[in-house]
């Protein structure tokens, strides 16, 4: 049975090679066989999801990660504000976004 790590490395693979929708199945296959995603998990396929502006899967995946309780990496973060900065993302999501957004990310030194 592969652990979390494995599941994430081939994730990975297949978001990087574009296959997207076999990335997803794997990130379901995982879930389903007792092996739950880890931050991540949900960092690799928001990636390959922005990469590819399948948008309305970025804002399945960070729904999800908001109800498990899961943040956003800065990776991921500059990737999200970039896509913000290019008007590719609406309201709602930005507001969503801003839940993940890990306390010591907005933290800057005096």
């Amino acid at each position: 049975m592969p652990n979390v790590r494995t599941f994430n490395i081939m994730i990975s693979g297949l978001c990087r090679e574009g296959q997207l929708k076999e990335a997803k199945l794997l990130f379901h296959k995982m879930d389903e066989s007792g092996c739950p995603p880890d931050s991540v998990t949900y960092n690799v396929l928001l990636q390959g999801y922005l990469k590819n502006q399948n948008y309305d899967d970025v804002e399945m995946l960070l729904h999800e990660m908001d109800g498990r309780g899961y943040s956003i990496d800065a990776s991921t973060l500059s990737l999200l504000i970039h896509q913000i900065a290019a008007g590719s993302l609406d309201k709602s999501m930005v507001q969503l976004i801003g839940r993940l957004v890990p306390k010591e990310l907005m933290d800057t030194p005096a």
